[in-house]
């Protein structure tokens, strides 16, 4: 019988889902292989494309929460194609405590998710398979860390420190990270949906970015609209918020020539493609 009710709601779930089936297989594909990462992939290749725009061809990528490492591994396999791809020179920084999940007693953390110690980083394994620089430490010492380094423009940074006090934290200091930001950072958040339906603008990273936004005036985290016609950012779409930085000298630099003139009246053809931005 359990069999029976476990094939029940399967059923449901697959005749259910909103989405075509093509999205659970990618989702599928995710789940088992750790480093297959469609989302890490695109969202990178934007980011180097909005950098190019600019006149930008050396950017650096921030991964806050590294656990496994399977996030970073994947961006070195996919920084390599589009290294080659765009002509652009990508170094990616890795942020984790080295010992997993810190102890919490905050609500909005959601301690009854994330269980103290848990993806605890095997440093040593890791170091042998990735390249990349990593800060070890509390978010709060080692963003200063990585602004020693001089580093190039931050294009992109993949959020995935579960806890909305860390989050909060890292937030805390994008404005020392100014002057090394992009005038809009690609922003992915891991932790922004649970399936239990945990998580909503009163807790976790959800409650990390409204605060954030109600508290700024030159740096606000934007969230676009869900919209049929969004085709580049697979299993990524509402995860995806932009970092606008609205001081930054090169904001209202026009970076639109993908769109051209296609609407001029001689014109028999739209020449723009979905591939050519």
């Amino acid at each position: 019988m359990k069999i029976i009710y476990k094939l029940k709601i399967l059923f449901l779930r697959i005749v259910g889902y909103e989405k075509p089936l093509r999205v659970a297989f990618l989702k599928y594909l995710q789940v088992k292989y750790k480093t297959f990462k469609p989302h890490y992939e695109t969202v990178l290749l934007e980011s180097c494309k909005e950098a190019k725009k600019l006149g930008i061809n050396k950017i650096s990528v921030l991964e806050l929460g590294v656990a496994g490492g399977n996030g970073i591994i994947a961006l070195e396999k996919y920084k390599k194609s589009i290294e080659k791809h765009l002509d652009v020179k990508i170094d990616i920084y890795g942020f984790d405590t080295g010992e997993g999940m810190p102890p919490t007693n905050l609500k909005e953390d959601l301690p009854f998710v994330w269980k103290q110690g848990i993806y605890k980083v095997d440093k040593e394994a890791l170091s042998k398979k990735i390249k990349s620089k990593i800060f070890y430490g509390d978010i709060k010492n080692t963003v200063g860390d990585f602004i020693n380094t001089s580093p190039n423009k931050v294009a992109c940074i993949f959020f995935d420190l579960d806890y909305y006090s860390s989050t909060k934290s890292f937030m805390d200091q994008i404005d020392s990270l100014r002057e090394h930001l992009l005038p809009r950072v690609f922003c992915y958040f891991d932790d922004l949906h649970l399936p239990e339906k945990y998580i909503s603008d009163i807790n976790g990273v959800a409650l990390a970015i409204k605060e954030f936004n109600s508290s700024n005036v030159k740096f606000k985290f934007g969230k676009n609209v869900d919209h049929i016609m969004d085709f580049k950012f697979p299993l990524a779409k509402s995860l995806i918020y932009m970092l606008h930085h609205f001081d930054h000298h090169d904001y209202n630099k026009f970076i639109g020539e993908a769109y051209g003139d296609d609407l001029d009246i001689k014109s028999t053809k739209i020449k723009y493609s979905i591939l050519d931005d």
